[in-house]
């Protein structure tokens, strides 16, 4: 039996193994186990190497837990050379120390915008130069984070009728281009009865059930969401994820390391000033307007949860809209007038309400 190593992940075991390329997998089999376990060679990529022994720790993409520690042998360089992506490990190491140096340089440069103008405003000022790939990252392990324990809803007609109302509100640096490289705006809708939206760094929006249930008209729904694709416009997730989190967790999300998890952590990061409430108030606004859709549904729908607000009790709204500004106070400067087109047709409207019926 060889020196190399398997570990599964789940305990401390370090199993002595050979390994078997069999096709497009991996067979590792141990003393006891002869099919131990086997590995997609697609799957793999070398993690790092001992400096010391010169041993390679593979891991796989879709499994970050278990690793391999292989060590020099005709088999591992055979491995390797009919398996040219496992040998682009040096480039991304290369890359990942790049990005820590400049992270820690961004980091740097950070402090002293934030001295200079204020936490606040230095949080948005340093949002602007983060990169869209960074963003998506970091919004990546959010949303992870935030449906680990949720369900996403599928009605089809549904979600089509949804992503179809986002696609004509999006600003274009919003929309999905392959040429300019831009992944768009994302969106689900959750089973949660809390009424509630929110935006995450990355370009996606969450709605839940219950925001869509209270609602009486889809010009409703339209004015959260012109409301929630303001806030991505102004960067404000990612603004206020620096601001709230700190320049070093967001940096070590950003890299993969671990910094949200649970649900306190995740209502803090997703938390707006009154100006960036108001700011996405307006720009939402602005897009419903430009896409020709009525915009008098945003000061309805905030009119609708104060009436909820005063019968059932303030526990019933989230921050986001009892906080800063006022409810009064929004339904007040977001009145709009009548003109454009409902925001969706009465099929659309009545399989976006069914949206989480479908199991």
């Amino acid at each position: 039996m060889t020196d190399d190593r398997y570990y599964d992940g789940q305990t401390a075991t370090a199993h002595r193994v050979t390994v078997t390329p069999l096709g497009n997998t991996l067979l590792i089999a141990s003393t006891g186990d002869p099919a131990l376990a086997r590995w997609p060679i697609e799957d793999m990529r070398v993690i790092d190497a001992n400096k010391v022994t010169g041993a390679l720790n593979f891991g796989r993409v879709s499994d970050p837990a278990p690793r391999l520690v292989l060590h020099e042998s005709p088999q591992r360089q055979q491995l390797l050379d009919a398996n040219p992506h496992l040998k682009e490990w040096r480039s991304r190491a290369a890359k990942h120390g790049w990005s820590v140096g400049l992270a820690w340089t961004v980091a740097g440069l950070a402090i002293a915008t934030l001295f200079y103008f204020g936490w606040r405003d230095g949080s948005a000022y340093l949002a602007r130069f983060v990169p869209k790939p960074w963003e998506q990252k970091l919004g990546a392990h959010i949303y992870k984070a935030i449906t680990k324990n949720l369900t996403i809803c599928e009605g089809n007609g549904g979600k089509a009728a949804l992503r179809q109302l986002v696609d004509r509100l999006a600003p274009p640096e919003l929309q999905k281009d392959a040429g300019k490289k831009q992944e768009g705006i994302t969106v689900d809708v959750v089973d949660m009865k809390l009424p509630n939206a929110f935006a995450l760094p990355g370009d996606h929006i969450m709605v839940t059930s219950g925001l869509i249930d209270i609602a009486t008209s889809p010009d409703m729904v339209s004015g959260v969401v012109a409301h929630e694709i303001g806030h991505l416009d102004l960067r404000h997730p990612t603004q206020s994820a620096i601001s709230n989190l700190g320049i070093s967790a967001t940096a070590s999300i950003i890299l993969g390391g671990s910094g949200v998890g649970d649900v306190a952590t995740l209502l803090t990061i997703l938390s707006y000033s009154r100006k960036m409430e108001h700011e996405a108030d307006i720009r939402g606004l602005d897009l419903l307007k430009q896409a020709g859709l009525r915009a008098d549904g945003m000061a309805a729908f905030f009119k609708v949860m104060k009436e909820k607000f005063e019968k059932d009790g303030h526990s019933l709204i989230p921050d986001w809209l009892a906080s800063h500004p006022g409810l009064d106070e929004r339904a007040d400067y977001t009145k709009a007038d009548t003109s454009g087109t409902t925001a969706m047709t009465d099929s659309e409207w009545q399989a976006l309400k069914d949206v989480c019926k479908v199991r």
